[in-house]
């Protein structure tokens, strides 16, 4: 099997996102951001500019300006995710104007090396018996003069990373790799970064060892990969952009896909019961008992439904639910045999007064916290029952 570097980040990012794309094939539910649509269209702008270079034809700015003017606008789509609300699609054609005018202005007039080719397939053999391999496409190969070969890769994003990064980034080293195979007469590699966003060029470059023992990891992760059975959910900042967001159990209540077959409550979306919730909470300094009767019921109706979803997180349309596990501590009754025993062991490790004469709360803190020896805490067990609950705390969402 034919292994991608954007394959294995999906894993590693989201091992349940990399189920539904490359084991269940679901296609995207969400077809395309406007971000990985932005970084497509100025891929193609520099594709052009440097394939046309190979035929003798230099592009002027206005050409490319023009070319990025007619595929933004043919391309466009309204099934393009704009994540950032505030932002229009004239925001983002902006940023493309951006980009290839400052770069077009920064190497004009593109003569500091040979383009060898551009969007390369590379294949790359990881192991001695090639059972495992991983292709990929380079942006653009470059020679700088005969045998010292470049990478160059177009980049978009939002954040300039540290060097250190760059130093350590996988992708284009694995690319180093398949340049080897692929062009024999390599003497040395350069990684190029091109960062957009700032008219940043940044490099870096590997060494055999380095090289030899990516590849072992690599062959590690695929491994890792093909043995997995059960591919967790990592919710993280990148679920905003996701394609497969409306029908993953983290975020589909929010796309009101699943119907809720329980009574009163239960019959419920998370978002409606989250947004009833907020709206008894404001009330409450002049609730009756009714109206705590109710509140009752939808946390536990809450709860119920995070547990069915298996997610910690039920959003409303204002507001947020997270569900956490809280446990209590219960002491022995006073008079009783337990509570004196418990009482000498607290008196004899000098802990009596810190716990204000047998104070729970106080005994609930350091037993949860662990700030006594664990000793103590060994003694204390026998004579202190617990109890974990889930609880449920309101928050306001971030809306992005």
């Amino acid at each position: 099997m034919l292994y991608s570097h954007s394959r294995l980040a999906t894993f590693e990012r989201c091992p349940y996102k990399y189920k539904l794309r490359y084991i269940d094939n679901i296609d995207p539910i969400i077809p395309d951001t406007i971000e990985t649509y932005l970084g497509s269209i100025v891929h193609r702008i520099l594709e052009k500019l440097y394939t046309d270079l190979q035929y003798y034809h230099t592009n002027t700015l206005q050409e490319l300006l023009d070319y990025l003017h007619q595929i933004w606008y043919d391309n466009w789509n309204d099934k393009i995710l704009i994540v950032k609300k505030q932002y229009s699609i004239e925001n983002y054609f902006s940023l493309a104007e951006r980009y290839i005018t400052e770069y077009y202005k920064t190497y004009e007039p593109f003569d500091e090396t040979r383009t060898i080719a551009t969007e390369e397939r590379i294949i790359v053999d990881l192991d001695e018996d090639k059972n495992y391999k991983l292709q990929g496409y380079i942006d653009r190969i470059a020679e700088k003069e005969s045998g010292y070969y470049e990478i160059h890769d177009y980049k978009t994003n939002s954040r300039l990373p540290h060097q250190n990064q760059l130093d350590k980034d996988r992708q284009l080293a694995l690319y180093a790799l398949g340049l080897k195979n692929q062009y024999p007469d390599v003497k040395d590699v350069t990684l190029i970064w091109h960062f957009l966003k700032f008219n940043k060029e940044m490099r870096s470059k590997r060494s055999v060892s380095q090289l030899d023992n990516l590849k072992v990891e690599i062959v590690s992760l695929i491994k890792q990969i093909e043995n997995t059975k059960i591919f967790s959910r990592k919710p993280s900042a990148l679920c905003h952009w996701c394609e497969y967001k409306p029908i993953c159990p983290q975020y589909s209540h929010l796309y009101q896909i699943r119907e809720q077959r329980e009574n009163l409550y239960m019959k419920q979306t998370g978002k409606q019961l989250v947004d009833r919730y907020a709206e008894l909470k404001k009330q409450t300094k002049q609730m009756k008992l009714d109206l705590y009767a109710e509140l009752e019921n939808l946390q536990v109706a809450l709860i119920q439904y995070a547990i069915r979803e298996q997610i910690d997180v039920v959003y409303g349309t204002e507001t947020k639910i997270k569900i956490n596990k809280k446990t209590s501590f219960f002491l022995p009754k006073k008079g009783s045999k337990e509570r004196e025993q418990l009482k000498r062991i607290l008196e004899s490790n000098g802990k009596w007064q810190e716990v204000a004469c047998l104070d729970a709360t106080a005994l609930n803190y350091a037993i949860q916290h662990k700030t006594w020896d664990k000793d103590i805490i060994k003694q204390l067990r026998s004579f202190i029952k617990s109890e974990t609950k889930n609880d449920i705390s309101l928050f306001k969402r971030n809306k992005k």
